[in-house]
């Protein structure tokens, strides 16, 4: 397994358990973020503040992950299905698709829904 895969398949794991402190390990300092539906975030430190309230909001949460792909060399697709039970007991559930682009052993950037 490549080194992009494996950051890919903790990225998820440590995603679906909130802890963000193992999340913040896996980026740069200058890492980028990209959501369609949250916007563009420059920096650890704003990739993770994003992070830590997107998890906030919810009282359970799981990213399934349906498939994956390293489409180049450091370059990995992820086909993913959330679910996420709200702090009011509303249930998300939704598809999407992740690229998770890694440099020099971490990840550089993530792009959402692209």
């Amino acid at each position: 397994m490549s080194l992009a895969l494996e950051l890919s398949e903790q990225y998820f794991l440590y995603s679906n358990q909130s802890n963000l402190t193992l999340i913040a390990k896996l980026f740069t300092a200058d890492s980028t973020y990209y959501s369609t539906s949250l916007g563009f975030f420059v920096g650890k430190e704003n990739i993770i503040a994003m992070q830590t309230d997107f998890h906030s909001q919810y009282q359970k949460l799981h990213w399934a992950v349906d498939d994956v792909t390293e489409i180049k060399s450091n370059v990995i697709e992820i086909e993913f299905s959330f679910k996420g039970t709200s702090l009011d007991g509303s249930v998300s559930n939704r598809q999407g698709r992740e690229h998770i682009l890694v440099s020099n052993g971490l990840i550089q950037h993530i792009a959402v829904g692209l």
